[in-house]
């Protein structure tokens, strides 16, 4: 079975399918069921709230990173580039997100809700927060955030209501408990510098590598370079580009009909045989069976 990642668009913003009418989803996620066992870098315009079920994740904020155990949670602010991946020492990592439209909170732009509950808690720059299942303060949390989990995916006025309000009640209380834990962050000035990495590696992924050029583009040095990547991603950038190379090949195994050949070479492959074994390597199947079972 194919592995699950999550779907993003050029500048590594998720896709998410939200109905307009009420812009929410829960998403149930076992790490196990993803590709190499870990939700992949991306940001988005909502807020995710997270609980864990069963072991424990590690959410990586660019470089910061924290170990989340069953009976707690955290939650992502919008426009963060965030990994969750296994914790060490767990043989588990489930959990469920509720990921909505900072709207539902305030209504509409502007807003006095906005301004009193919303933005305060957003200009602080803090990345994300967790919150623990033993706080005296978070008591009212968890049960209110496992409704809405055990009655997803109800969609019936009531269910949304009712969810809505829970949503801002939750909110209310991460506003008066959570600040006091802010602390200066770089973490948007971070942001903005590693998606100018990013973007220049989606937008030269079919070429050979120059990490000279890559360097210059961003006014840094080589080595400087490679360990700023290596700081904020937890990967190398040759891990980075490999994997958006074989996201690549794959969209067009799925859809253009070309050949292995051709399509290693649009994706930035010297090597067929090497394409070949690194695709393998990734989806479990060749390129060639992966484009038979895929093909539209």
């Amino acid at each position: 079975m194919e592995k699950r990642q999550v779907p993003i668009d050029q500048e590594m913003n998720a896709l998410v399918a939200y109905d307009d009418s009420f812009r929410f989803i829960l998403s149930r996620d076992d790490l196990s069921e993803y590709n190499k066992g870990f939700v992949n870098w991306h940001k988005q315009p909502t807020i995710e709230i997270s609980v864990i079920c069963e072991g424990a994740v590690n959410v990586y904020v660019l470089e910061h990173e924290q170990t989340v155990a069953a009976g707690d949670g955290f939650f992502i602010m919008p426009g963060f580039l965030h990994s969750i991946r296994p914790a060490p020492g767990y043989k588990t990592a489930k959990y469920f997100t509720l990921i909505f439209h900072p709207e539902i909170l305030y209504g509409s732009h502007g807003s006095y809700y906005e301004e009193a509950y919303y933005r305060p808690i957003v200009d602080c720059n803090t990345p994300y927060f967790v919150f623990r299942g033993r706080d005296a303060w978070t008591k009212e949390i968890f049960p209110k955030l496992m409704w809405v989990g055990d009655h997803c995916p109800d969609t019936s006025p009531a269910f949304r209501l009712k969810t809505q309000h829970i949503l801002q009640d939750v909110w209310a209380l991460f506003a008066a408990n959570l600040l006091d834990q802010t602390k200066p962050s770089l973490a948007a000035r971070d942001t903005r510098k590693i998606l100018n990495l990013i973007a220049y590696l989606h937008e030269h992924y079919q070429e050979k590598f120059s990490l000279a050029a890559l360097a210059d583009h961003v006014s840094m040095s080589r080595n400087e370079c490679c360990r700023y990547f290596k700081q904020m991603m937890n990967m190398t950038i040759t891990e980075y580009l490999l994997e958006y190379r074989l996201s690549k090949a794959a969209a067009l195994l799925e859809t253009s009909g070309l050949s292995i050949t051709e399509i290693a070479e649009q994706t930035g492959f010297c090597d067929v045989s090497y394409f070949i074994k690194m695709f393998r390597r990734k989806t479990g199947i060749t390129p060639k069976a992966y484009a038979k079972r895929n093909h539209v």
